[in-house]
């Protein structure tokens, strides 16, 4: 019933069933993608303060049969008329990755505050130029990585990583994530070099940024001051049978501030095999993360004692809302934080997935690209 309820609470949202705020922060969506229902309608259903207030994309139908779904008041003929809007304050950008870059420099130039699908961008240089854009347009810019927002990541995993005390020093860290392929189409976007496609940059960029976050809650460090990291090891695992620069999975070896990570991710074969797991292997205990991902469905974190083998179990579903309803509720009250404080530090404490931090990302992927005998995203070829 536990189960059934976090479920209903998920995908039970509707834009009509909400009276928003007269001053409700008003969002335009770039194109009708579908990761769009989860990660705005669903989230914006439950906050009186944002208001889904206009959507555009390539096909204006589209749009309009978006809109007349989620009760959207205004369509576009295109991204630039809604981004020139002026009532509109922010953007959620879920575009294909190789757009990440173009729309979200439009978007920041024309005074908006944008949360941007992971991974930020192409490559590291399309990172730089959308972080420094924002930093001279004054504006937020947020890399979706919603799953640092629920409180099973930033309450759970971050108080176990920072007690150094009872789990003694790091040793390795080793990531999984999978999905099958099956459930994907063959024109799908993932699969689309152009688009910046690739496993590495649709599942891997999740796993980087995992391991950023234990390695640099268990150092007390924060995207500002991370320590160095080196590549030791990439493999692409499959690659497509019509172009050899999208990989289907990777497997990488590389260091973060010292402390050994070795990921897995793979559009696998088996329709069935939908797997993400963390193990983090310490000098007194062996945490193991489950579906850190998506949390409000189902996950556990166990610490194993190494000496004594006693295990514990931990949850934390919270009031069972979705790592996006946080995320979008923090976003928002980052935009008002600089609307009424005038102050983008104090906002990115709140939306504190920044872009700086998806530079530091974006490094990783490419390395890992590099060593895998790959090219970086974006690179003509």
């Amino acid at each position: 019933m536990a189960l059934l309820n976090r479920l209903r609470i998920q995908f039970s949202g509707d834009t009509k069933q909400l009276q928003k705020q007269t001053d409700a922060l008003k969002i335009g969506i770039l194109g009708a993608a579908n990761i769009a229902n989860i990660a705005l309608i669903n989230p914006a259903s439950k906050l009186p303060n944002v208001l889904i207030y206009g959507i555009a994309a390539r096909d204006r139908q589209r749009a309009e049969t978006f809109a007349r779904k989620h009760s959207i008041p205004k369509v576009y003929d295109n991204y630039d008329e809604l981004l020139a809007d002026p009532d509109i304050t922010m953007i959620y950008n879920p575009l294909p990755n190789g757009l990440h870059y173009e729309w979200t420099i439009k978007a920041l130039r024309m005074g908006k505050h944008v949360l941007c699908e992971k991974p930020l961008a192409n490559n590291t240089d399309e990172a730089r130029d959308m972080v420094e854009e924002a930093r001279k347009q004054n504006r937020l810019l947020v890399e979706a990585f919603h799953y640092r927002y629920h409180p099973f990541c930033n309450e759970t995993l971050r108080n176990i990583m920072s007690n150094k005390n009872d789990i003694g020093a790091i040793q390795n860290i080793s990531c999984t994530f999978t999905v099958p392929i099956s459930f994907m189409q063959n024109n799908d976007i993932r699969f689309q070099y152009p688009l910046g496609g690739g496993a590495q940059m649709d599942l891997g960029c999740y796993l980087i940024s995992m391991c950023r976050f234990i390695v640099n809650t268990y150092n007390n460090r924060n995207e500002n001051d991370e320590g160095q990291f080196e590549i030791q090891k990439a493999e692409a695992l499959r690659v497509s049978p019509t172009n050899p620069q999208i990989d289907y999975g990777m497997r990488s070896e590389f260091l973060l501030d010292g402390i050994k990570c070795n990921t897995y991710n793979e559009f696998t074969n088996n329709w069935s095999f939908f797997k993400h797991q963390i193990v983090v292997e310490c000098e007194r205990v062996t945490i193991t993360i489950a579906y850190l991902i998506a949390p409000v469905f189902y996950h556990y974190l166990t610490i194993r004692q190494r000496d004594s083998g006693q295990t514990r179990t931990i949850k934390n579903y919270s009031d069972n809302q979705s790592t996006y309803y946080y995320q979008l509720k923090a976003f928002a009250e980052a935009v008002r934080t600089i609307q009424n404080e005038g102050s983008i530090d104090k906002a990115y404490e709140i939306a504190y997935t920044t872009g700086k931090s998806g530079i530091r990302n974006m490094e990783i992927i490419d390395e890992i690209y590099r060593k895998a005998g790959l090219v970086v995203r974006g690179t003509k070829i």
